[in-house]
């Protein structure tokens, strides 16, 4: 394999990696009631929601990790096979995470402008889940900035 193809694979993985250990984290550790705990004037179906995206993408990111981690192991694998997994961690990791299929937060475009993160949530859902948005962010711009040289359409 090409050394630059090998170093952007270890590269996405370690980044895959610490999104789902985060996350992981953040779901053996944290519980919905805690959450509210915090923030009083949240609903419950929204923290709900937030849970459910984050297993979605915890586990859409662990996917991801094994399928460059086949690929690692294999010297001799096409380009074309490469690309076709790196459009799948593309499309159900960074699509999935920049704009949820539930709708709990939106990615703020002009962000980078004013050197803030750019997720924002439609509603606040408390600390601990915003310093969570915060650990992973980084790490998807990155995997989307990787991998934007894709034909994605």
């Amino acid at each position: 394999m090409d050394t630059h193809l090998l170093s952007q694979a270890e590269s996405i993985q370690d980044h895959l990696q610490l999104i789902e250990h985060e996350l992981s984290d953040f779901l053996d550790f944290t519980s919905v009631d805690k959450i509210l705990d915090e923030s009083k004037d949240v609903e419950i179906n929204f923290i709900q929601t937030i849970f459910k995206e984050f297993r979605y993408i915890a586990v859409y990111s662990g996917e991801g990790k094994k399928a460059i981690n086949r690929i690692l192991m294999d010297q001799r694998i096409e380009e074309t096979l490469v690309d076709k997994v790196y459009k799948g961690i593309y499309f159900k990791c960074v699509n999935e995470f920049f704009s949820p299929h539930h709708e709990v937060w939106y990615e703020d475009s002009r962000a980078s402008y004013r050197n803030k993160f750019s997720i924002d949530f439609y509603t606040k859902p408390g600390m601990l889940i915003e310093d969570t948005i915060k650990k992973i962010e980084p790490s998807f711009h990155h995997i989307r900035d990787q991998l934007d040289y894709l034909d994605l359409s």
